[in-house]
Order: C-alpha cells, then structure tokens, then sequence
C-alpha cells in the first residue's frame, strides 16, 4: 500500500524542485540565491478601540423601548481633546501613583465638561469593583441605559503612569466594547 502512494508523489513531483529522501533526512532547496518571498496578503481588518480621528459613533445593539440604549454622544472626544489642549500640565501629571490626589485634576476636568454638553449628567467614572469604592484612573464612563448597568467606557489618557523611558502621557478617545455589567458612578467617594 505504501509503494503506490510513494510512486504517486514521486511521479506528481517530477518537475518540482524537491527531493524525495526515504531515510528521513530533510531536504535542502537547491537555490543558489535563496527564494525570494512577496507577501501579497492585505490586512482588511477594521477593527479598533482606538478611535482617533473618526466622526461616527458607536450604537449598540437592540431595539428601541423603555430600556432602550443610548449612542456614545458625538461631543465627547472633541470635549475631551480640548480639555487637554488647554490643561497639558494636568495631563502630563494624570498618573495617580506619582502625583497622588492631585492626579485626579484632568480626569475631573474632563468628566466636569462632558457633563456641562448640553447638561448631560450620564458622564462619571467607571467602578472598578462592586461596591464603587475604587475607580478607573483614566477612563470615563457614559450611561447609556435607565438601569444602573449599560454602559460605555472611553480611554481617555493614552500611555497612563509611563515609565522612565516611556513617552509622557497623552490624550486619546479610545472606545471600548459597550459594557453590561460593569457599573459607573457620578462621583468618587
């Protein structure tokens, strides 16, 4: 049985550039110059949380109704790039394990002007555990749903707490996968 599908290869290969070696040694390309390799593949990947740049908004799936979710409002990241253009001291010393208390200053800003658009109280911090007594330290949050959970989570501070060699902080409008379980809060306790 192993004759024929042997034969088979032998024979299909006859004017292919390979060697058959039934010893098991593997074989060599005979190519004095070597094989020259083009990558003709073309990455059509859209996808990103980085949304830099862009005009359109994210909505997230569903119907309309009482419980219906918002669309993350188109304001926000010019809001937010604004507040950096004019504070870039408070940006450049957003990292809270350096700056302490003080830190918080851009975050608040931000979330203090995004609130002021159009006296839209949906803004806040996102929780980082159950009971809302520690907060992300540079993100901001949008509710987007009448329950307390739905929402939208948007990177704010690109490059947050660098390290030595790293460059300095900068801002960003990165929006996350829309969220349903995690909660916000209006304030930090």
């Amino acid at each position: 049985m192993r004759l024929p599908i042997i034969a088979t290869l032998v024979l299909g290969c006859i004017a292919c550039d390979i060697r058959l070696d039934t010893a098991g040694t593997p074989a060599v390309p005979t190519s004095p110059t070597g094989p020259t390799i083009t990558v003709t593949n073309t990455n059509t990947n859209t996808s990103t949380t980085d949304r830099t740049g862009t005009d359109t908004e994210p909505t997230p799936s569903g119907g309309g109704g009482s419980n219906a979710t918002l669309p993350l409002p188109a304001y926000g990241e010019r809001v937010t790039r604004d507040v950096a253009a004019a504070n870039p001291a408070l940006l450049a010393n957003s990292c809270q394990e350096v700056s302490g208390e003080s830190a918080w200053q851009f975050l608040d800003l931000v979330i203090r002007e995004l609130r002021d658009q159009n006296g839209d109280q949906r803004w806040g911090y996102l929780c980082k555990d159950a009971a809302c007594m520690a907060f992300a330290r540079d993100v901001v949050a949008y509710k987007a749903s009448t329950t307390e959970s739905g929402i939208w989570i948007v990177d704010v501070i690109g490059n947050h707490c660098p390290g030595p060699s790293d460059p300095p902080p900068t801002v960003r409008w990165g929006v996350l996968p829309f969220e349903t379980v995690r909660k916000w809060a209006t304030a930090r306790r």
